[in-house]
């Protein structure tokens, strides 16, 4: 006998165990966020019906790490764009994922080292992420301020 009674995983469950499973699709972050110490990031993954899950991290590079992060489940690319357009007083440029990661990681580590919190959602977003080891390849990213904590009020 079939099981026809088969759950169905929620979206933290599926991104818990399946996110990372999914083909990376576009990244996207402000152009001045080196400037500004302040990154706002969307990691996109892609479906196989055409629909996507992402990840958005607003990145303190200057003290906290990952300040706040959430997550749409299985959308069409309509929601990306929404989103996108809401950032149109910022400048939103496409990057590669290797340099989305390496701010996100490398930001959160500088703030782990200093005794900050993450933001506790990250402990979901971070599965729509590669893991973090050496297939990522490294780029040197300052954080702090001249490698000393900023935090701007």
């Amino acid at each position: 006998m079939k099981k026809q009674d088969q759950q169905q995983l929620s979206p933290q469950q599926y991104i818990r165990t399946r996110a990372r499973k999914l083909p990376i699709g576009n990244c996207y972050i402000n152009s001045e966020w080196k400037e500004s110490g302040m990154a706002n990031i969307i990691v996109t993954r892609k479906h196989t019906n055409g629909n996507y899950t992402f990840g958005f991290y607003l990145v303190d590079l200057f003290a906290f790490g990952t300040k706040d992060t959430f997550y749409n489940f299985n959308v069409g690319e309509d929601v990306i764009k929404d989103l996108l357009a809401r950032g149109q007083d910022q400048d939103i440029i496409q990057i590669d994922y290797t340099l989305a990661h390496n701010i996100i990681y490398g930001a959160n580590a500088f703030a782990e080292d200093h005794d900050f919190k993450l933001h506790r959602d990250f402990n979901l977003t971070q599965y729509i992420l590669e893991e973090d080891n050496e297939d990522i390849d490294l780029i040197e990213i300052e954080f702090g301020k001249d490698g000393e904590l900023l935090i701007i009020a």
